[in-house]
């Protein structure tokens, strides 16, 4: 069975949260289909596009944090989902994209522990 961004992001998210139960992990609610008007107040109460979908707010490693921006399939990162991580990368922060939850739990522990 083909899995989805979203299977992957609630099973990533549920390993995080058994695996490290005392370290703070959020998504960030940029992507989905919204009609115009919840669009609107979205993007009016600051949700930027191209800010990955993950974000781990630890330190670690001469790094402020960690996002990860999850990908299913042959799906890659859009033009602007790679400037915005240019951006974070030269404000201190890790950056990655992943694919699958082995990838995000190797993502993550390479960078936590």
């Amino acid at each position: 069975m083909k899995q989805t961004e979203h299977d992957i992001q609630v099973a990533c998210v549920m390993w995080f949260r058994y695996q490290y139960p005392n370290m703070i992990l959020y998504a960030v609610p940029n992507g989905g289909h919204r009609n115009v008007i919840v669009a609107a107040k979205m993007k009016a109460e600051g949700v930027l596009s191209g800010v990955p979908d993950l974000c781990i707010p630890v330190s670690r490693k001469g790094f402020h944090g960690l996002y990860i921006e999850l990908k299913a399939g042959k799906n890659k990162t859009t033009p602007n989902q790679e400037q915005v991580m240019k951006q974070l990368i030269a404000e201190g922060y890790r950056c990655a994209v992943c694919y699958s939850l082995d990838e995000f739990i190797s993502v993550v522990n390479g960078y936590i522990l």
